[in-house]
């Protein structure tokens, strides 16, 4: 558990991040408004830098991540369709996704960016890699499930089936506000966070931003010659006791890439990496994205 300052719960570095302010945006993308948040995007000349978010969850997720890397990145963090604050979509489909994130970079100018997702946008950001190849140099998978054809059926308890009916309150929204899959976490002032971002209002009441009809568990069933395929550099990060991903999948997923580097391990975090060790986290993506020789 990270300790807050004295009298406030909440650690200086949290607030530091937080102070620089995010500018939210928006794209069309195929007929669907996308949102999301950029700091620096003023700086023409520096690399970018996009950050991408897990199943059901939204950009603010990086609220407290991606301001460290502002001082040399133009930095931009997306709401995929259907989630945060961005539209919805009919239907939806990896290709879809993957066209999300490409047109993210080109309306902030991103490109080549570098892709850091996390579990769901991990591997929404290597299908991307594979579909826009010229947009993207560069992808660090967190905690991101990758199948194969053979990989066996996943272990962790499937998506609980979301609430239409609005909450009377935001209180009570957020009393029932829960990871998924389910996990300790110790930072309660980051639960709070995302947990805040993650509602919005409903007439009298409050709902969850995420649309309820995304298909549950939307993994692609085999993405080997995807993994294969790929010409950009591709890093690998896992929490040490995610219930999610496997050391022995991370390990696959690693062999098969041309350009691969892990998986490098995050101790004491379990899938939600950002909310367990933020600031190792920070250190890590900071060694990674650095460019290689």
């Amino acid at each position: 558990m990270i300790e807050g300052k004295p009298g406030t719960g909440v650690p200086a570095w949290f607030e530091r991040a937080l102070a620089w302010p995010a500018e939210s945006r928006f794209v069309t993308s195929d007929g669907v408004r996308l949102h999301y948040l950029g700091w620096g995007l003023e700086h023409r000349t520096r690399p970018g830098l996009l950050f991408v978010h897990g199943y059901r969850a939204h950009a603010r997720y990086w609220d407290f991540i991606a301001p460290y890397f502002a001082d040399r990145y133009r930095v931009a963090a997306i709401d995929l369709s259907g989630m945060g604050d961005s539209g919805h979509r009919q239907a939806y489909s990896a290709l879809g996704f993957a066209a999300d994130i490409a047109a993210v970079i080109d309306d902030a100018g991103l490109g080549p960016a570098a892709v850091v997702g996390h579990s769901f946008g991990g591997a929404r950001a290597l299908r991307a890699a594979a579909e826009f190849p010229g947009r993207i140099r560069h992808v660090v998978a967190v905690d991101s499930i990758c199948r194969f054809a053979d990989s066996p059926p996943s272990s962790a308890s499937p998506p609980r089936r979301p609430r239409t009916e609005p909450y009377p309150d935001f209180a009570s929204a957020r009393a029932r506000y829960r990871l998924t899959p389910g996990q300790p976490c110790d930072n309660d002032f980051l639960l709070d966070h995302v947990a805040r971002f993650s509602l919005r209002p409903v007439g009298q009441g409050w709902l969850w931003k995420f649309d309820p009809f995304l298909p549950p568990g939307p993994h692609e069933p085999d993405m080997g010659g995807l993994l294969r395929g790929l010409d950009v550099p591709v890093d690998y990060v896992r929490g040490e006791f995610s219930a999610v991903v496997r050391q022995q999948d991370a390990e696959r997923t690693v062999a098969c890439l041309r350009h691969g580097r892990g998986p490098i391990v995050v101790p004491e975090s379990y899938h939600y990496v950002m909310l367990d060790q933020p600031l190792a986290l920070i250190s890590t993506l900071r060694a990674l994205l650095t460019p290689r020789p």
